[in-house]
């Protein structure tokens, strides 16, 4: 993996980006993940008759962002979030079923984006929370949380006015009067 400094990349900001209500919402850490996965972008052709050839197929995962020292876990899913929130990037595939099978997002506001497809252009009136991925049916540590017979609060401690099943150490070594 290479360091987000090292990749080159230009982008200037078209002006009706730049200050509509969608970027002008966005936070510091969803501006800095909006350049990174601008970043990872793949392009043919020269000027005008560019044309970006993995765009639906981006990836920027939690660990180059953790390891690029731009967050935490944390705030890299509130940046991406927020820019689906808006309508910056579109989830195309939802990974993490395998060991190096990731998400891979769309990014919906560089050139070669149809603009009906444009969602950053309806943002105040429209949002995409419906989008964000959710996670169903978390299973890890189902069958032991929350269980009832194995409290340790009833025998083994001094819970109140229940003394503990087991032997008192008063009893065993009494205090000399």
């Amino acid at each position: 993996m290479k360091p987000i400094a090292t990749k080159r990349f230009y982008f200037t900001f078209n002006e009706r980006l730049y200050w509509s209500e969608s970027f002008q919402s966005l936070n510091k850490s969803a501006i800095n993940l909006m350049m990174c996965m601008y970043a990872e972008l793949r392009w043919s052709g020269k000027g005008k008759k560019r044309t970006f050839t993995n765009n639906g197929d981006i990836s920027f995962t939690e660990v180059e962002f953790k390891k690029n020292k731009l967050g935490a876990s944390g705030t890299y899913l509130n940046a991406r979030n927020q820019l689906i929130r808006v309508g910056f990037i579109e989830l195309t595939y939802r990974g993490g079923m395998a060991r190096g099978d990731m998400n891979k997002y769309k990014l919906l506001w560089v050139d070669g984006v149809m603009h009906n497809e444009m969602r950053w252009k309806e943002y105040p009136n429209k949002n995409w929370e419906h989008h964000i991925p959710k996670v169903k049916n978390f299973a890890v540590g189902r069958e032991t949380r929350f269980k009832k017979k194995n409290n340790t609060l009833v025998n083994k401690t001094l819970n109140g006015t229940n003394p503990p099943d087991g032997l008192d150490p008063y009893l065993l070594s009494p205090l000399n009067n």
